[in-house]
């Protein structure tokens, strides 16, 4: 009896060992289902690319830019400005409703006018119009009665005497004001004073520029100075936009570079003029790369390619031939001329990297979570 009860545990314990290898069959039929996003790879369709405006760039080993990285700001170019200034004292009236810095204005346009009228003293360009008409007077009968020999030259030359200076003194007057006139076209710069506000004598009211050139002027630190007999051209980037551009492809040219810092400062001056840019804004300032010289068989990515993660900087790569797929790799980086940064590591020559719409390729790839295993048992 005792063998027979042996007989029937082993037995039962055989059975569920069937059982249990039964089970293990069904879970490795399900072992090899797909995921819809393998790991590291981002799916990206080609309506998403041509929505977000995705372009690519094959990286290729090529020349580099050499360059010392520097501040500095955009100005109008030297004559290319003038200030205009009160003729006489007085309170300003605009004659237009709205002047203000960037105002389209024409020569010999004018943009108001002085007038000391209600001032104590009285209207200094009301009052020269009155000498004016009385030294006019006095000069024209004095140039009958000098026919006459009625009165002396001496009388006659200083009745005209009198009347040349009235009239020089009234010269830009029109009755009531003073006129204050744009001496180019151009637009305005910036507007010193406010309408109805009292001016004196040779205050700035006005600045006026001409739609003409811009120059970029560098300050560059004195330890520098050895190097800048190297400088060619430069890059640079305004603090507003972030754009990268090029003074070669906005036909700059070098004019300037300073022999000794400023008084009072430590950076010597570097100055280069360029064609006039609606998009840069007079008096900004910016981020300066100036070009030194070049390095060859270097691998780089436009700026606008890179990602950066607590320090950590990433490009994105087409991942196989499709063009749908990309894959988030770091990379080290060297060298940096504002518009091209040199890759150390993380790329090679052949790879197509995502230079615009990197954006929206990082968030598909933030969105872009693998499915879970999930079995049944």
């Amino acid at each position: 009896m005792r063998h027979k009860t042996i007989l029937s545990i082993i037995a039962s314990v055989l059975i569920s060992s069937c059982g249990g290898g039964h089970v293990h069959e069904g879970h490795d039929e399900h072992e090899g289902h797909d995921h819809e996003h393998e790991d590291g790879v981002i799916h990206f369709s080609h309506q998403q690319a041509e929505a977000a405006g995705l372009t690519l760039e094959t990286i290729v080993a090529g020349p580099f830019e050499e360059v010392i990285h520097v501040s500095g700001q955009v100005m109008a170019a030297q004559g290319d400005e003038l200030a205009l200034v009160a003729k006489s004292n007085g309170v300003v009236t605009f004659t237009r409703d709205h002047l203000t810095e960037g105002s389209q204005v024409k020569a010999g346009e004018t943009i108001g006018s002085i007038s000391a009228r209600g001032i104590a003293g009285g209207d200094a360009v009301a009052q020269s119009q009155v000498a004016l008409a009385k030294a006019k007077a006095a000069y024209d009968r004095a140039s009958v009665l000098i026919k006459d020999s009625i009165i002396s030259q001496k009388a006659y030359e200083e009745a005209r005497s009198e009347y040349e200076l009235a009239r020089l003194a009234a010269e830009g007057g029109k009755g009531s004001g003073s006129a204050v006139v744009s001496p180019l076209s151009g637009f305005v710069k910036n507007v010193m004073v406010r309408a109805g506000e009292y001016v004196e004598i040779g205050q700035v009211i006005a600045t006026v520029t001409k739609v003409c050139n811009l120059q970029l002027r560098a300050e560059v630190p004195e330890k520098y100075f050895a190097s800048l007999s190297k400088v060619r051209s430069a890059n640079f980037q305004m603090g507003y936009d972030k754009k990268a551009r090029s003074l070669d492809d906005m036909g700059g040219h070098l004019i300037a570079i300073g022999k000794t810092a400023e008084d009072g400062s430590a950076y010597i001056p570097v100055t280069f003029e360029f064609l006039y840019d609606a998009e840069i804004v007079p008096g900004a300032f910016a981020d300066i790369w100036l070009i030194t010289g070049e390095r060859d068989n270097v691998l780089s990515v436009p700026v606008s390619a890179l990602t950066e993660e607590q320090g950590v900087f990433y490009v994105y790569v087409m991942h196989g031939n499709d063009g749908d797929e990309f894959e988030k790799r770091e990379v080290s980086l060297g060298g940096n001329n504002g518009r091209n940064v040199e890759i150390l590591s993380g790329l090679k020559a052949g790879d197509k990297v995502v230079t615009h719409g990197v954006y929206q390729v990082k968030v598909a790839g933030n969105n872009a979570v693998p499915e879970a295993h999930s079995h049944s048992h």
